[in-house]
């Protein structure tokens, strides 16, 4: 008899430790068709601001839901913790944005952006993250030519992901050095 109740109670505790493992997991399925749309989303947006007729680059899509998963908790993220870059740099260099919330953002405190699937009726890309994103290509094309190196934008990306319940975006862009 005491011997049951020890493998009731070792059993029990077995139970309520899995519960409890299942209900703190960190494995948020997502919303991959939400997610899906905002990207689709961005992409137009990039694509017509930089008068481009990108696909979804796999490599940029990848860095930035990296990126996501990363800074997805943050209240808030500096102009370089907003940033992550990838690539040799002197070749090629891959760059994405989290894109954030201008409304609450301030200087060098940006607050991510993120869409809830169940309030957005329709996903409008923000604007001013775009247009961040084409200001950092014209710079950075810039700064290489003063320098007498070419840069050609490449491949532009989107990556979102959603995160307990708030679906986060961020953008990107590819320039290769073309210089002959």
């Amino acid at each position: 008899m005491k011997k049951l109740k020890r493998l009731a109670a070792v059993l029990l505790v077995g139970i309520m430790a899995l519960a409890l493992f299942t209900a703190c997991s960190d494995s948020d399925p997502g919303n991959p068709e939400f997610d899906a749309k905002v990207e689709s989303a961005y992409l137009d947006a990039l694509n017509n601001t930089f008068g481009t007729s990108f696909e979804n680059d796999a490599d940029i899509k990848r860095l930035a839901i990296e990126h996501i998963e990363e800074k997805h908790g943050a209240d808030s993220l500096t102009g370089e913790t907003l940033w992550k870059t990838k690539g040799d740099e002197k070749t090629v260099v891959r760059q994405v944005q989290l894109c954030f919330d201008t409304k609450s953002s301030k200087p060098d405190a940006f607050v991510p952006l993120f869409y809830e699937a169940a309030a957005a009726q329709t996903i409008t890309a923000n604007r001013l993250n775009v247009q961040a994103l084409l200001n950092t290509v014209k710079d950075e094309r810039g700064g290489a030519e003063k320098h007498g190196i070419t840069l050609e934008l490449t491949a532009l990306g989107v990556g979102a992901k959603t995160i307990g319940g708030k679906t986060y975006v961020a953008i990107g862009f590819e320039l290769t050095n073309t210089t002959p």
